[in-house]
């Protein structure tokens, strides 16, 4: 509002109004060159005043398209700021939703591999009892047959005779009875 009015007021006197102005010439006035010479400086003056002011109301008029310009800067700044909110929540909810979904695949593949290991380990225990069974039946066999090769072999000896011995024996048995031969 003081931007116009000092624009009023510029534009109403002129320097060339202020420098050529006449006044009437009284008898007990003041005198003519002083005032001449005074409104010469005047009129100089208020040229100054009046390129100050040109100057000051575009320096006004550029800060105010400054100003503009950087309202829309910020504007567009506050635009690309909530674009990127947003994207940047969209980014985090498909994340979210990827990694749900890779670690149910992940507890998928864990359960699959547990029970596999169960299974395995099931298989492996049933080979190791029926391994187990095995050793003790080939150990009961196995001793029983070295209980039964033990008995033979004591008794051979037991009952064995020498070599000479049933050599006689049998020449004896031989010579018993040639009927039977």
């Amino acid at each position: 509002m003081e931007n116009k009015t000092i624009d009023a007021l510029s534009e109403k006197i002129s320097p060339i109004e202020l420098k050529n102005k006449e006044f009437k010439k009284v008898m007990l006035g003041y005198s003519p060159e002083e005032v001449v010479s005074f409104l010469d400086k005047t009129a100089k003056a208020w040229t100054l005043v009046q390129k100050r002011e040109k100057e000051l109301l575009q320096k006004i008029e550029s800060l105010n398209a400054e100003i503009s310009h950087w309202r829309q800067k910020e504007t567009e700044t506050a635009r690309i700021r909530q674009e990127a909110i947003k994207e940047s929540e969209l980014i985090k909810e498909a994340g979210i939703k990827d990694a749900e979904k890779l670690f149910r695949q992940v507890e998928e593949r864990a359960q699959d591999i547990r029970v596999r290991t169960e299974e395995w380990l099931t298989e492996v225990i049933n080979q190791v009892q029926e391994t187990e069974r095995q050793k003790a039946h080939f150990m009961t066999a196995f001793k029983s047959a070295l209980d039964s090769h033990y008995d033979l072999i004591k008794n051979d000896q037991e009952l064995s005779e020498p070599l000479s011995q049933r050599l006689d024996n049998f020449l004896k048995t031989v010579t018993q009875s040639p009927s039977s031969h």
